[in-house]
């Protein structure tokens, strides 16, 4: 028993302290199609039932003249907060009286918040704002940097080889360039030779004339 117990407390999540009367606003987390959304309830606590992990209590409120009641586990982790709004003066633990009633009827004398009800409250509201400090730290710290999967690594390939063939193709046409010019140079100089000893061959043969 004391370990079922303990494992129970372990699994009691902080709420306020709530008691028949109170006005309160509860907020459940609701899953449709994959998307995720808050429903808020507005209403009055006409019963707590229950003990321990297993506690439950009903809110009740009048919509469009049509009473609406909805029960709730206090402890259920899909109920993400419980707001205290304000809290009545009653003199029984079930107000079921108030099915019966409309209007001003309806109504219950309003009373100051219990001191613990106030503390639990603020202790709920400083333990919120913590998670929310812990949680812009984290999307603040650096992310790890993740190793590049291997489609990744082929493409920054492909592009890495698409940026080096342009300076390949530039790099042969100014090689075929300079093969050219080379050969240009050489022929020239063919030319200038084979001019040269032409002109030296004619001097030749007139200086042979000139002898006989």
């Amino acid at each position: 028993m004391r370990q079922v117990q303990r494992l129970q407390k372990e699994q009691m999540i902080k709420r306020p302290k709530i008691k028949a009367g109170d006005i309160v606003s509860v907020s459940q987390n609701i899953e449709e199609g994959g998307k995720k959304r808050t429903q808020v309830f507005k209403g009055i606590i006409i019963k707590v039932q229950g003990a321990g992990i297993s506690k439950t209590f009903t809110v009740r409120r009048v919509s469009f003249g049509v009473g609406i009641e909805r029960t709730y586990p206090l402890y259920h982790p899909q109920i993400s907060k419980i707001k205290i709004k304000k809290s009545s003066r009653i003199r029984r633990a079930k107000l079921y009286y108030l099915r019966g009633k409309k209007g001003k009827s309806a109504r219950l004398k309003e009373k100051a918040m219990s001191e613990e009800a106030i503390k639990s409250m603020k202790e709920l509201e400083e333990a919120g704002r913590i998670e929310k400090g812990h949680k812009k730290e984290k999307e603040q710290e650096p992310m790890p940097k993740q190793e590049p999967k291997k489609s990744e690594k082929k493409q920054e390939e492909n592009k890495k080889e698409q940026k080096e063939e342009p300076v390949v193709m530039k790099e042969k046409e100014k090689g075929k360039k300079e093969l050219a010019e080379d050969k240009g140079d050489e022929n020239e100089t063919k030319n200038s030779e084979e001019k040269i000893s032409e002109k030296s061959g004619e001097g030749t043969k007139a200086q042979a004339g000139a002898k006989t």
